[in-house]
């Protein structure tokens, strides 16, 4: 069993030098969330989540939550940035798509970051989802089925 808010500080704590280099400030509210997941390819997803706003949202606030709701662990993300445009949402996950078509691979990456953290949670049993956050710029948010056995009715957020 893995506890997704330990995987977030854990990840959180790897991305600091980077993070604090791009002016990022990281905030956190974590609840515990059991969920049975391979530990590896969650901290894999929450990486390339956190990657994703040290790339685009550089100079914001990103606030990291983990919380229960229903018989699910969510993992939000969400970041001051400037967001993506209207309709980019779910073309986050495809495959080579960037919001910019200008970017070159180098400062852009290669456009799979958001494919392989839906892949990894969608084997999992769960899925990812981006939507505009209230300040304008992007939340990620990631669900996982809790632990068999765990109570589902711990605080949501």
């Amino acid at each position: 069993m893995v506890d997704l808010a330990r995987e977030v500080e854990a990840i959180a704590g790897a991305m600091e030098p980077e993070t604090a280099a791009a002016g990022i400030r990281l905030e956190q509210d974590l609840q515990s969330v059991p969920c049975k997941v391979d530990r590896n390819r969650v901290r894999q997803a929450l990486l390339a989540v956190l990657d994703n706003a040290h790339r685009y949202a550089p100079h914001s606030t990103v606030h990291m939550q983990t919380f229960v709701s229903g018989l699910t662990g969510i993992i939000r993300c969400s970041d001051s940035g400037p967001g993506v445009p209207p309709g980019s949402h779910e073309k986050m996950f495809e495959r080579f798509w960037r919001a910019d078509e200008s970017r070159s691979r180098k400062s852009g990456g290669s456009g799979l970051g958001l494919a392989i953290v839906r892949a990894i949670l969608r084997a999992h049993g769960g899925d990812a989802v981006a939507r505009t956050s209230p300040s304008g710029g992007l939340v990620i948010e990631i669900s996982l089925p809790l632990s068999p056995g765990t109570d589902g009715k711990a605080a949501s957020g």
